[in-house]
Parts: structure tokens; sequence; C-alpha cells
């Protein structure tokens, strides 16, 4: 009921707006073109490239990070829950890792922080609402202490709601907030460059272990009933749950020695911590989910508590001679790995040294480009080298690693699980071409990817790491084609994947995406777009979700997906205020009553979402 009061205040207050605005001709003194920010990673590579806070409608409907890229991942089928990615991800850093990455796609990337430069004080306030219990605040502040000083604030929050075994929206799935504090400065003289910041990320799954298998109720996607909350139970009682914590410090800067040749310094300290909690493992132990063997301990309750601390400090030399971009670094890091209740999954402080650079080519219209970043460690044992090419329509990538494989998969210990393993590095190469083509307003691109991985480690059905003797070789066939017209636009991305070993590595056959758009004009002032997404992926075993380990699994007998999910929505801008109104999986019902993403664990049923986002300029 909160939801649509929420809603049609909105609603109201747009209009409003509106008719207040349609003969509105006041000055405009501050907008977006007087907000900029850069990126560290185009610094970097000596681009003085600048961007204005975006304003456009174009994926603003788009309620997820899932959604936006695509559905290229799996995950337990609500915002914010354990995901991985389904097709190849680059590595960017060719050190020891931890292992947990379930929350990753949800943690924020240093790379891509903005820095801004504005000439009034810049504010931006985003929320988002869903009828199911999703909830998103997001805030912004930035602000030019002088014109070569700037403080920036951000603060998100969300939280999406449990989907069964839940009375009402209230009862919370996953509880996520984080904020950064940054600042960045340009001397007067413009030879030194300062960027800083510090963020911290704080990510909550409640662990249901999925939908409790009844022999009075089938979860056989035929006989699926619509209300997820009143039929089905979850297979652990309250209280369980996985939790991240992550505070990081990251500081760049460069000085311009001479016209053309810098030198540069880079600073990451990073302390993750890592909980796990079930007060009743005793009892939970014994379903599914778990998918162990009977245990004694001698608590009822079981509680995993470790933390992973990184500094690395990287120093080089950089610049630009006869239109090539070059850069050489070297870097240390140390990392270490604490943990309060098993001294069996410790690592002592330990040291990594590497050196690496890069050489670019750009040629004057930009557009075009030939780049090569690598990394080696100093015992040549691991690599990174990663190269790309963009020329007249043609991109290209070649992707080269040897990585250590994660402390998780090498020795681990949770008072249930143990292992100590002395596991090979990962041996990665991975070749992608396409070719983009137009013609007037229809687009075409052709892509193929291929895929190979050595020494492999997965964990098999029993949950104990396991490392492959062959190389799977998987190819991806992906064709993107797209119309855009003034009043209709339409795209449509379709890959196939085929792979030598997809009783290890398993993948659906068939991906497809199609998003069709259309507009009108209301008032003869505001533009109204409507359109709708469809996601499909073909049926098949999708690995298994372990709560106790917070990893993916082999499992060989559940199947997910087989069908399509539509989504339309409808968005709007008033001034510089965005709309949109969105309902997922408005086919609920059509076929099924719901479909799995992830084995035991279903997609969102059908809900409305609500979407508001209001830039600030002055």
């Amino acid at each position: 009921m909160r939801f649509f009061t929420l809603s049609a205040v909105f609603f109201l207050i747009s209009f409003n707006i509106l008719a207040q605005i349609l003969d509105d001709s006041t000055k405009q003194v501050y907008g977006p073109k007087t907000v900029k920010y850069r990126l560290e990673k185009d610094i970097l590579k000596n681009f003085d490239t600048q961007y204005s806070p975006d304003t456009l409608l174009d994926k603003f409907y788009k309620t997820d990070i899932l959604n936006e890229r695509n559905w290229l991942y799996q995950d337990l089928g609500n915002i914010g829950t354990s995901s991985k990615s389904i097709l190849f991800e680059e590595q960017t850093d060719p050190a020891t890792k931890l292992g947990f990455n379930t929350f990753n796609l949800y943690a924020p990337n240093p790379a891509n922080f903005r820095y801004y430069n504005t000439r009034s004080p810049y504010t931006n306030l985003f929320y988002m609402q869903g009828s199911f219990g999703h909830t998103r605040l997001d805030f912004t502040h930035s602000q030019n202490v002088n014109p070569r000083l700037n403080f920036t604030l951000n603060i998100s929050k969300y939280n999406s709601s449990k989907q069964i075994d839940a009375t009402n929206s209230e009862q919370k799935l996953v509880d996520h907030w984080n904020y950064d504090l940054s600042t960045n400065y340009l001397s007067k003289n413009k030879k030194y460059t300062l960027l800083a910041t510090f963020y911290h990320f704080n990510h909550k799954q409640i662990e249901q272990g999925g939908i409790l298998v009844k022999d009075s109720l089938s979860i056989d996607i035929k006989d699926l009933r619509s209300n997820y909350r009143r039929f089905y139970d979850s297979q652990f009682t309250d209280g369980v749950y996985n939790n991240e914590r992550l505070n990081n410090v990251h500081v760049y800067q460069q000085m311009m020695l001479r016209s053309g040749f810098q030198v540069f310094h880079t600073l990451d300290y990073e302390h993750q911590k890592y909980t796990f909690v079930d007060p009743v493992f005793a009892e939970n132990s014994l379903q599914a989910s778990y998918n162990i063997d009977i245990v004694s301990l001698a608590s009822d309750s079981l509680i995993q508590n470790f933390t992973f601390g990184v500094l690395s400090n990287k120093v080089g030399f950089k610049g630009r001679y006869r239109g090539f971009n070059y850069l050489l670094h070297a870097r240390q890091r140390f990392y270490r790995l604490d943990n309060k209740f098993s001294e069996r999954f410790t690592t002592k402080l330990k040291s990594e040294t590497f050196l690496g650079g890069s050489l670019g080519y750009y040629f004057k219209d930009s557009s075009n480009f030939l780049n090569a970043d690598a990394e080696f460690s100093a015992s040549l044992k691991n690599f990174l080298l990663n190269a790309k090419l963009s020329f007249k329509g043609l991109e290209g990538t070649f992707y080269q690693s040897v990585i250590p494989v994660a402390l998780f998969y090498d020795n681990f210990d949770n008072g249930v699980l143990s292992w100590n393993n002395n596991f090979k590095g990962l041996s990665t190469t991975h070749i992608n071409a396409g070719y983009n083509l137009r013609f007037k307003s229809i687009s075409f691109r052709p892509e193929i990817a291929n895929t190979l991985l050595g020494n492999y480690v997965y964990l098999d059905q029993k949950l104990k790491p396991v490392q492959t003797e062959t190389v799977i070789n998987i190819t991806n066939l992906i064709l993107n084609v797209g119309i855009n017209k003034a009043k209709f636009r339409a795209t449509n991305q379709f890959i196939l994947n085929i792979q030598n070993a997809k009783e290890i590595y398993k993948l659906p056959t068939l991906i497809n995406y199609t998003h069709l758009e259309s507009n009108f004009t209301y008032a003869k002032v505001l533009k109204i777009y409507f359109g709708a997404d469809v996601f499909f992926k073909s049926k098949y075993t999708a690995d298994a979700y372990s709560p106790l380990l917070n990893q993916f699994y082999l499992q060989d007998d559940f199947k997910v997906w087989g069908v399509a999910t539509v989504d339309p929505y409808i968005s709007f801008q008033i001034n510089k205020v965005r709309l949109a109104f969105k309902l997922i999986h408005a086919n609920q019902g059509f076929r099924y009553q719901g479909f799995y993403t992830s084995p035991y664990y279903l997609a969102m049923p059908r809900s409305f979402v609500l979407k508001v986002d209001w830039p600030i300029f002055d």
C-alpha cells in the first residue's frame, strides 16, 4: 500500500512541475555543462577527457546492475544477491586473491570513481521503490573549495525483501550500503595532480537456503503458485547470514617533470571482513542446501569471521612520444589473512612484486587505437597481458594470464569443511573479434570469442575444490542487431555458447536479450518513452549455491530458466528530473508462475518499480 501511495504522490508532483515549467523562460545559469568529472584511468593514459553527469533517459529505466549488463550473470533471483558471471570476464590484477567474489558486482570500483570539478555546488538525489519491498536511495554532493580543489561525498543505501517464507515486504533479504569521500587537486601550474578516495562497503545477505521441498507441494516450474510468500517456505530458520565489509583508501598522484613526461604513484590499502553466522546450525545443517554430511559441533551455532588486508604501492613514469602513450611501473604488494575461529585458514604477511607497463597508439580521430597492458611478477611465474585494437569498425581483444589460485581454494577450514591443496596457477587465453557495420538506421555487429581455461578450479558436487588437467575450450558466437529511428528503436543480442566441458563448466546454450522502445510527445514539450526488455536463457543445469561457503558449486540435476521474462517500462523527463515506471516479469502466469535463476532460487515475481533522479546544480 505504501508503494502505491508513494507512486501516486510522485506522479502528481511530476505533472504539477510540468504545469509550472511549460512556459518557464527563466535563464539557466548552472546545469550539466557546468559540472565536469574525470576518471583516473583517463588521467593515467594521458587523456584530458571530461564528462558531464548523465541526464539522458537512455537505459535509465533499468532497475539493477544485472539488468544493465543484460543479465549475463547468475544470481539468486533477487536484487543484490550472490552472483557470478556467465561469460568470460577479464582480470585486471595477476596478484593473489582471497577468492570470495559473489558480492563483487555490488562493490565500488576505484577505477570508476568520479573526480568532479564544479562551478557551483552539485547535488544528485536518486530514489527507487518496488512493490515487493525493494528500495534504494543514492545521494551525491560535490563542491569546489576553489577552482583547483574539490570534495565529493557519495552515499548509496538499498535493500531487497524476502520473496518466500515472509509475511510482508518489510522482511529484508539483502541490506546494503556504501559511501565514499573523495577529493581531487590540481596545482596552479597544472603540473601536480592528486586524486584520493576513502570508501566503505557493507553488504549483508540473509541466507534462506532456497525453497524447502515438501511432498505435499511440487516446486516444479510447471506447478509453481503465484504467491510465493504464502505457499513456499525457506530451508533455513531465521538468523543465517553472510556479510562482507570493506574499507579502502586509494590515492593517486602524478607530477609533470617536463612536457609529455610524468612520474606517478598509487597507494591502496584495503581491509575486507567476512562473517558467516548460523545460530542454529545443528538444525539447519540437515537441510539439502548445506549439502554436507552430518557433523557434530561443540556448539549448536556456527560462526566464521576472517579478515583479509592488502597494501599495494605502485610507482612509475609515463608520457607521450610521437603519438604513443607509454607507461612503466613497479608495484609492491603485501597481504595477510587472519581468522578468529580457525588457525588453519590463515596466511602470515606475504609480499609480491610486479613490473608492468602499457603502450598505446591513438589515431588523430581518437576512435581508432591499439593498446597493450602487461604486468609480470618478479619471478615471472604469474603475468597478465591485455591488448585491444579498434580500427575502422574492427574491434579485437587478446588477453592472456597466469594467476595464482585464490587462497580459499588452496587452504580452507571453517570447522565443517576443510582442505589443503597445492594447485597450479590458473591459465587463461581469451580472443575476441567483432566488426561494426551500419546501413542508414540499421546497425549490425557479428562477434566471436574464444576462451581457453587451463588448470581451471571449481567446487565439485561435494563442495570440494578440484583442478582440471585438460584445457576447457569455450566459444561464444554473438550477433548484435539494431535499428534506430526518431520514433522507434530496437536492439537484439543473441549469444550461442559452444564448449567441450559441459559437465564441469555450466553455460546456457542460448542467451537472448531484446529491447524495444518507442516515444511520443505530450503537450508539445514532454517526450515520453515506452518499451520493454525481454530476457531469455535456454534451460541448463546451473551451478548450485552454498550459503555455508558463499560460493557456487557443481550440480547435475536441477535445471533453471528455459523461459523468457518481459519487463515493460515508461520513462520521461520533466526539466532536470528523470522518472521511470517499470513492471518486472510482467508475463508471470502466461505460461508459468515463475522460473529459477539458480537451483531452488526463484526469480522475482511480477512487481512494479518507480525510479526518480533529481540533479541540483546550484
